[in-house]
C-alpha cells in the first residue's frame, strides 16, 4: 500500500506518525558537545516559471533552519514570559549538500500519482529521485493542487524514496517568490520538526478539539486544541486549562509569531535522529553543488588558497551574481560583478575554512571552491 503524508485542505499539512510505547516520557538524548550536522539536498522540481525558484532562495531557507533550530532567531527576545525560560537550542545545524532543478509537465505534481508513487520523487515519472534518502535529508520544492504550504514523512512512515520533506515553492524561504504571511521560512521549520517525529501540540488528532482529548506527547508543551491558525497573537490562550504556547513551531501560527522549540521536543528529535535517522550522522556536505547546471571551467580565481584577498575573472561580456557560502551552506555574502579582467575581491571579515562561490549570469551557474588560509 503506497504511504505518504496525510493531506490537509488548508496550510501545513497533518502528518501521520510512528507511536512509540513510551512515547509519553521525556527523551533524554545523549550529550552533544558540538551541533549534529544534518546535510540538505534541495529538488526544485517547476512546471510554471515562478516555481523555479533561485538557488539565493533556497540559502536563505538553509539560514532560517539554523537561526530556528540553534535558538538564534530574532524572535527569541520577544517570547511571552511564560515560556522564555523554555526556548531550546535543538543543537541541529543543516548544511547545503546541492541542489537539483527539474522541469516536469506535470502542474501540482506533488499530488500526482502513477502506480502508486509520488511523481515528484521520481526522475521517470516527471519529478526527482531522492539522493541517499538515508544519509541525506531530501526537501522537494514543488507545486501543489492541496491548497496546504508543506507536508512531511515521519520517521518510518514512507517508502524509501519518498522519503523527505514537501514544500510548496512561495513558502520555501524568504526571499523571492514567497508569499506573506508564510514569508520566514518557517513552513520548513515546522515540517523537518515532522520529520524527525514531532506531532503538533493538539496531537495526532484535529485540530480545535474543544474535549482537549489530543496531546503532542512531550511534557514541556502544554496541552491545547487551538491550532492558532491565521493568527499572530501577542498573548497565549487558555484553551485546555493552561496558557497556550502559540509561538511553537509546531502550530499553525503566522510565521512572525513562531519562535521556539522547547527542551523535551530537542530531546525527542535527538532520540530520533539516533534510532530511527542514525544515517543522517554519518554524511556531510564536502560535495555541495548545483546539479544539471554545473559549469565550471571558465572562471578563474587566484589565488587560492587565499588569506580573504583574491582576484576574480569572468567570462563573457555579462553582468554576475556571486553568493557566497561557508562549508555548512550558510549564505555569507551576495554580490554583482561585471565581467571581463581579473577583478579584485576582499573577504578579509571571514574566517578561515573552505568557502564555495556560485555565480551565475541567468543562463549558467558556476561553482568555485575557495579556500581561506592565513
Amino acid at each position: 500500500m503506497y504511504s505518504s503524508t496525510s493531506l490537509f485542505s488548508q496550510q501545513r499539512c497533518a502528518t501521520t506518525y510512528i507511536s512509540p510505547n513510551n512515547y509519553k516520557q521525556d527523551y533524554k538524548s545523549a550529550a552533544v558537545t558540538n551541533p549534529i550536522l544534518i546535510p540538505v539536498a534541495v529538488h526544485v522540481v517547476w512546471h510554471a516559471p515562478e516555481e523555479q525558484i533561485s538557488q539565493e532562495q533556497v540559502a536563505s531557507q538553509i539560514e532560517v533552519l539554523n537561526e530556528d533550530y540553534r535558538r538564534d532567531n530574532i524572535e527569541i527576545p520577544d517570547i511571552h514570559p511564560l515560556f522564555d525560560d523554555l526556548a531550546a537550542d535543538v543543537e541541529l545545524e543543516f548544511c547545503l549538500y546541492t541542489i537539483t532543478y527539474t522541469e516536469t509537465s506535470y502542474e501540482g505534481i506533488y499530488n500526482q500519482l502513477s502506480g502508486g508513487k509520488r511523481r515528484v520523487c521520481f526522475t521517470d515519472l516527471g519529478g526527482h529521485d531522492a539522493i541517499a534518502p538515508d544519509q541525506y535529508l531530501n526537501i522537494w520544492v514543488s507545486g501543489r493542487s492541496d491548497n496546504a504550504l508543506g507536508s512531511a514523512t515521519a520517521p518510518g512512515q514512507a517508502s524509501t524514496g519518498e522519503d523527505g520533506v514537501f514544500i510548496a515553492p512561495e513558502y520555501f524561504g524568504t526571499t523571492g517568490s514567497v508569499s506573506t504571511p508564510y514569508h520566514l521560512g518557517r513552513t520548513c521549520t515546522h515540517e523537518i520538526g515532522h520529520y524527525f517525529g514531532l506531532q503538533h501540540l493538539w496531537g495526532p488528532g484535529l485540530e480545535n478539539d474543544a474535549i482537549c482529548s489530543g496531546d503532542d506527547g512531550i511534557t514541556d508543551t502544554p496541552k491545547q486544541y487551538s491550532s492558532y491558525r491565521n493568527t499572530c497573537p501577542s498573548q497565549p490562550g487558555n484553551s485546555c486549562g493552561t496558557p497556550d504556547m502559540f509561538m511553537n513551531f509546531m502550530n499553525y501560527t503566522d510565521d512572525a509569531c513562531m519562535a521556539l522549540f522547547t527542551p523535551g521536543q530537542k530531546d525527542f528529535i535527538h532520540h530520533i535522529l539516533m534510532t530511527e535517522r542514525p544515517g543522517l550522522l554519518d554524511s556531510d556536505c564536502t560535495s555541495t553543488h548545483t546539479y544539471n547546471n554545473l559549469i565550471n571551467n571558465d572562471i578563474h580565481i587566484a589565488p587560492n588558497p587565499t588569506d580573504g584577498v583574491f582576484s576574480i575573472q569572468l567570462p563573457s561580456n555579462d553582468i554576475y551574481d556571486i553568493a557566497i557560502f561557508d562549508s555548512t551552506g550558510r549564505l555569507v555574502k551576495q554580490m554583482q560583478k561585471v565581467s571581463g579582467p581579473y577583478d579584485q575581491m576582499k573577504l578579509v571579515h571571514l574566517t578561515n575554512g573552505i568557502y564555495f562561490l556560485k555565480i551565475g549570469n541567468g543562463q549558467k551557474i558556476y561553482i568555485k571552491k575557495l579556500i581561506i588560509a592565513r
